[in-house]
């Protein structure tokens, strides 16, 4: 064990030398300077010159064509949403008696004037209007009666004024719609639209 410990470290100088201990070393040196292996025979030796590093392509960032414009919604729109005055003017239709619209007043001394949405209808006759009174008064009430209104274009405000009215009496206007029935003869009325209670002046 010890004996092979001596070879190996008799090698060491060896290892350590390089190429001059092959004899590789440059004719007419001694021994000192750069050692240049010069083979006898072979292919001719490749010059490899120095290079230098060079950064990397940075990728290029084009525009949009066109530039995007914000048009306030998900795409732009070539024409203007329709408003709620075009979608009123809709194709006549009959009343739905089953419900009962709003009607606005604009109340006076002993008059009020009175405005509801017509719809139309095939079977549309005229529309009464008349004024319930809300003033709790004992004995016989007084019938302000109805206003007969003939109806107007369709699908449109309509309004009408209701006289003989007490002053400083809180009245609900009530607007109804007379039809012709759609089966038998005669016709038919029903309430379409009413309005909250209402003071005259």
């Amino acid at each position: 064990m010890r004996s092979r410990t001596w070879a190996v470290l008799a090698l060491v100088p060896g290892l350590l030398s390089g190429c001059g201990a092959v004899g590789l070393s440059s004719p007419g040196s001694a021994g000192g300077g750069s050692a240049v292996a010069t083979p006898s025979s072979g292919p001719g030796w490749l010059t490899v010159q120095q290079g230098s590093a060079t950064p990397s392509a940075t990728p290029s960032r084009g525009s949009a064509a066109p530039t995007p414009v914000a048009s306030g919604g998900f795409l732009p729109l070539g024409s203007p949403a329709p408003t709620r005055a075009a979608y009123l003017a809709c194709l006549p239709n009959t009343f739905n008696f089953s419900k009962v619209a709003l009607a606005y007043v604009t109340p006076a001394a002993t008059s009020a004037v009175v405005s509801w949405y017509n719809v139309g209808g095939y079977n549309l006759v005229q529309f009464r209007l008349t004024a319930i009174s809300q003033d709790l008064v004992g004995g016989k009430q007084r019938d302000v009666g109805f206003t007969t209104v003939l109806p107007g274009a369709p699908c449109g405000q309509m309004s009408a004024t209701v006289t003989g009215l007490d002053r400083k009496t809180g009245y609900t206007f009530s607007v109804d719609a007379v039809v012709h029935r759609r089966s038998g003869d005669g016709t038919h009325a029903a309430t379409v639209a009413r309005s909250h209670v209402i003071y005259t002046r």
